[in-house]
């Protein structure tokens, strides 16, 4: 009689065990499941330049120049599934250098990010930075893309 019941206990429990662990598994999603429609992720300066595929750096303004004028213009910039830059804002930068960034980034496009084989929208940051220096024959300048941003809200 006691082997019936401490047979019928160990069935009850590993029964119990294999329903709860079925339930946990039905509630998580697959790996490679398609990610939902409209889904949008942030990634990091150094993977967005690492996606892009067309650019034209920006020209530096004579005005800008001519004043001494350096530093960084930095966009907060969202990238639709297609790889095409669908939004550009400023989030730091002189208005001259922000100028001539925003006409630069007209040109750039993507290649699409992909999450779990699926291209979707990202958004990231993306800078320029500016600099002059003054020689024996004359100014020179200087653009070249931020490598690393430190993130902005």
């Amino acid at each position: 009689m006691l082997r019936i019941r401490t047979i019928v206990m160990l069935v009850a429990c590993c029964t119990a065990v294999a329903l709860a662990q079925n339930g946990a598994a039905s509630r998580r999603a697959p790996a490679n499941q398609a990610p939902p429609a409209g889904a949008r992720v942030r990634v990091s300066t150094g993977v967005m330049l690492g996606l892009v595929q067309h650019k034209t750096m920006p020209v530096y303004p004579d005005e800008a120049m001519s004043k001494g004028i350096q530093g960084n213009a930095i966009f907060k910039i969202e990238v639709d599934e297609t790889g095409k830059l669908t939004s550009s804002v400023p989030i730091e930068g002189d208005p001259l250098l922000v100028g001539a960034s925003t006409e630069a980034l007209k040109t750039f496009r993507f290649v699409p990010y992909l999450l779990n084989g699926t291209p979707v929208k990202f958004e990231s940051q993306l800078g320029f930075h500016f600099s002059v220096e003054k020689t024996a024959d004359g100014t020179n300048s200087h653009v070249e893309c931020m490598t690393t941003i430190p993130n902005r809200p």
